[in-house]
């Protein structure tokens, strides 16, 4: 490959305003100010979720919340859910088939790894990291989307390379931002909070190869799934969500 998929770039976002959509915890759109903060430049990759796999990352609770550790004893997860599908797993393509818990127990693997606190972005992290300061539509600015600035429906039927949309980065450079996958976020649809050890149902961001409307790819757009959801039966399975993180 021309890029090391196993390494993990960064990039600073600068602290300012963010104005989400109404929906779940909020009644009306509302303003927020976020702190600066880093965020990876693509969602994690199967290359990248491989040594989180071949560290132990299903076999040690450490890394895990409560509810997320008694999750993967219950139902023996090893791996993701169509680790062994080649159509899934090229290694420069984002993972997938990952509920939420496993997104978290990552990112805690690649903080205690690194030496850094690392975790899921916010909604209000992810959308300031994908619209910047002048209110965009997308993270390309207010064009609707084409062939050539990200992956959704209307052009490829499956994950993509993380790097084959550079025209559709965000202001600050963060790639992928809308389609190839939905990206999980820390915080919780109905309450709001960023809790960790919360059960409810956490926000979702971006888009996907799968989205058929330019309004799921926007850079406002809210959605949510329940934070154990590794497959949605009827529905190409859970093939749609992947996940990037943040560090302060």
């Amino acid at each position: 490959m021309a890029k090391d998929f196993i390494a993990h770039e960064w990039i600073e976002i600068p602290g300012g305003p963010v104005t989400l959509a109404e929906g779940g915890y909020l009644s009306q759109p509302t303003t927020f100010d976020v702190a600066p903060f880093a965020m990876a430049r693509y969602p994690v990759t199967n290359a990248q979720y491989a040594a989180f796999v071949a560290a132990g990352g299903y076999q040690n609770p450490a890394w895990w919340v409560d509810a997320g550790w008694a999750l993967r004893e219950k139902e023996r997860w090893t791996e993701p859910r169509y680790w062994q599908d080649l159509d899934w797993n090229r290694p420069d393509c984002p993972v997938v088939g990952v509920s939420w818990y496993e997104a978290l127990a990552f990112c805690r693997w690649l903080g205690q790894a690194t030496g850094v606190f690392i975790t899921l972005p916010t909604e209000q992290q992810w959308q300031r990291a994908a619209q910047g300061d002048d209110g965009r539509e997308y993270p390309w600015g207010n064009a609707d989307p084409t062939e050539s600035l990200c992956n959704w429906n209307r052009n490829v039927d499956e994950t993509t390379p993380v790097t084959r949309y550079p025209a559709g980065a965000s202001p600050y450079g963060v790639m992928d931002m809308s389609g190839n996958v939905w990206e999980w976020c820390l915080t919780e649809w109905e309450s709001g909070t960023a809790d960790p050890n919360g059960r409810g149902p956490r926000l979702l961001r971006g888009g996907s190869w799968s989205s058929d409307s330019p309004l799921s790819l926007r850079a406002a757009n809210r959605s949510w799934k329940d934070p154990n959801i590794r497959l949605t039966p009827g529905y190409r399975h859970h093939v749609t969500v992947g996940f990037r993180y943040t560090r302060l």
